[in-house]
């Protein structure tokens, strides 16, 4: 029982130590949720908190918006994420909302996320990553779920 306790440990030991060796070469994926609000300005500012991967905050400046006749909005977006460790990325994005069928107001949203730089560890990083969750305009609220990947400087992203 010992040696097979002992052996899984090693086991996973090593495990984790590879995927980290490999994370350090290159990219590595990232995930978690953002929870944010409209706080409104010209042009329109969003402000949230980040969990997981990004952990820590982001603002979201929409750069163009435009109405389609299907009843969805197409954005062009800028954020700035500022990361617990505070180093920061910056991202150029588009998002589509799509209304939920029976509730005036919201929205299900996906953006695509395209990593342009950073500063700190982050600092000519690269990347996409892409988001999906609820815009409810009704409320000026955002909750939503990102996943994707982040590439250090010098690494293809």
């Amino acid at each position: 029982m010992t040696h097979s306790i002992l052996r899984t440990f090693v086991l996973l030991a090593g495990c984790t130590l590879t995927a980290g060796h490999a994370a350090a070469q290159g990219c590595m994926p990232v995930g978690g949720t953002i929870d944010a609000s409209v706080v409104g300005g010209e042009p329109v500012n969003v402000l949230g908190s980040v969990t997981g991967d990004l952990a820590g905050a982001t603002r979201a400046v929409v750069q163009e918006q435009t109405a389609q006749d299907d009843g969805t909005v197409s954005l062009r977006l800028v954020h700035d994420f500022v990361l617990a460790d505070r180093g920061t990325l910056r991202t150029e994005d588009t998002a589509t909302w799509t209304p939920v069928a029976g509730s005036p107001g919201v929205f299900h949203m996906k953006t695509e996320y395209r990593i342009t730089g950073g500063t700190g560890r982050y600092e000519g990083a690269s990347g996409a990553f892409t988001n999906e969750g609820i815009a409810d305009t009704n409320a000026g609220l955002l909750t939503l779920r990102y996943s994707g990947e982040l590439c250090p400087a010098g690494q293809p992203g």
